[in-house]
């Protein structure tokens, strides 16, 4: 999953998804298709070095180097890998290992086009967890990375662009959206999560049922789950009464959990929560909070 700086987008607008979300034999891809009017050793450059990654990515620790591990502090936190190619000026791959333990593949190629350079960015996972999460983010970085190309600062964020962004992807191409997000509003503060199942609704409500009981959660949230073309949808919304960041943070990740677990259990096998993944979605909603 990736976050970062979004384009603006103003309030009467929607925002458009400019990459793509495809389904492969081997799992799942996002890809995005760029053209930038810059000759490709310039962008090869922004693309490699340290201290232009830094700009539109995150610090980079040591510089891409093929076969090499890497880090890179992204968001609070930090995702590593190794760099799996390295064709100058033509392709970037590397590996990328979140705080959650996920590991995707990341490519990058550099296209001489119409004068200038297309940049083909395509991101592969097993799953789609994350996915609408993921492409906000990475829709974002490529936009600050044309930024960085054009000589400017990365775009900043305004308030919800990133929120609504996710949503759209999860619209367009009907993937399901994975992480809570917190809400205020006259009534106070409240997280909610929505979540899409490929079930009948009264069996993901029993699911989501039994999973967070067995969390110990869920007396005080409202859930409602509702048929939508084939999918069950399910809505969980909980009002936060002067809890710390800790404790928000910890209850959504309990919830997290145990939305996952309903998943499991609704392909008739048994969920095993772990304690190292619970701390790691804690960590992830102290940061998104």
């Amino acid at each position: 999953m990736a976050e970062s700086t979004l384009p603006s987008t103003s309030r009467e607008s929607r925002p458009v998804p400019e990459g793509r979300i495809e389904r492969t034999a081997g799992g799942w891809v996002l890809a995005f298709d760029k053209q930038l009017d810059y000759p490709a050793a310039h962008i090869w450059d922004v693309l490699t070095n340290p201290r232009k990654v830094e700009q539109w990515l995150g610090p980079v620790h040591p510089d891409w180097e093929l076969g090499k591990e890497y880090t890179l502090e992204k968001g609070g936190g930090g995702v590593s890998g190794t760099v799996l190619q390295l064709n100058p000026r033509s392709a970037l791959q590397i590996s990328w290992d979140d705080e959650l333990g996920e590991e995707s593949v990341l490519d990058w190629q550099v296209l001489e086009s119409d004068g200038g350079c297309l940049l083909k960015f395509r991101a592969h996972s097993d799953t789609p967890d994350f996915l609408a999460e993921g492409s906000a983010g990475w829709q974002g970085i490529m936009g600050a990375f044309a930024a960085v190309a054009a000589g400017n600062p990365p775009p900043e964020q305004e308030p919800g662009d990133w929120q609504a962004l996710r949503d759209a992807y999860s619209r367009e191409f009907k993937i399901s959206p994975t992480m809570g997000t917190v809400v205020a509003d006259q009534d106070g503060t409240s997280f909610e999560f929505e979540r899409w199942y490929n079930a009948p609704a009264q069996d993901v409500g029993a699911a989501v049922e039994a999973s967070s009981g067995n969390l110990g959660i869920g007396e005080e949230a409202v859930t409602e789950v509702r048929d939508d073309g084939g999918l069950a949808k399910l809505q969980v919304r909980q009002r936060v009464a002067g809890g710390t960041t800790e404790d928000t943070a910890a209850l959504m990740a309990a919830w997290h959990l145990a939305l996952d677990s309903a998943a499991v259990r609704l392909t008739g096998e048994t969920p095993h929560p772990n304690s190292h993944r619970l701390r790691a979605l804690e960590a992830l909603y102290r940061t998104a909070i």
